[in-house]
């Protein structure tokens, strides 16, 4: 691929602009440095290969970005997991976690400690509502850029985020009062 200098100092200003949201989404989705590299660099360098198609929808490219870092995880994720069944199927063997995946474990056992609701409220919503709350609230993204990425009306990412919320509300804070009564059918 050749490129001009102009072309290519233009990307490294487009990089050195949009590097660290993408390295955050990273490194909240990955579970050791070696990912989180490999997930930033291969966004960018699909981002690199694509630039003549892409068309500005807002004033920031990062919801382009974030879409593109969303297929190459699941990709990384894909590869991973392929890579797990073909080892335990060869060898005929469970594997032991390493040591990043034990340091993810202790931390997932630290946040469980400290936020068990939320944790559970988290678990209970859908992929579709989790995915938008998290690009609104762990990535800034605004509800029309979590559209772009996910590939979704700006309503339907609105509405998305918006039983999220609700469910996210009713889960860490029931309702308080006396019970109903039961009511028995005769």
């Amino acid at each position: 691929m050749a490129t001009s200098k102009g072309e290519a100092d233009s990307f490294a200003v487009f990089f050195r602009r949009h590097v660290t949201p993408i390295t955050l989404y990273a490194v909240r989705r990955c579970n050791d440095a070696d990912d989180v590299a490999d997930l930033v660099a291969e966004t960018f360098f699909v981002a690199l290969q694509a630039s003549g198609r892409y068309v500005p929808e807002t004033d920031t490219a990062l919801p382009w970005l974030f879409g593109i870092a969303r297929r190459v995880l699941a990709k990384q994720r894909r590869r991973r997991a392929g890579a797990r069944r073909l080892l335990i199927k060869s060898t005929n063997t469970q594997l032991l976690f390493t040591g990043s995946e034990e340091d993810a474990v202790a931390s997932a056992i630290d946040a469980a400690r400290q936020g068990p609701l939320l944790e559970a409220a988290l678990a209970r919503l859908t992929t579709g509502e989790r995915e938008v709350l998290e690009l609104v609230a762990y990535d800034g993204l605004s509800p029309s850029e979590v559209a772009g990425v996910l590939d979704l009306s700006p309503n339907a990412a609105r509405l998305r985020l918006s039983r999220a919320r609700r469910h996210i509300r009713q889960i860490l804070e029931p309702p308080v009062g006396p019970e109903p009564e039961a009511r028995h059918a005769y």
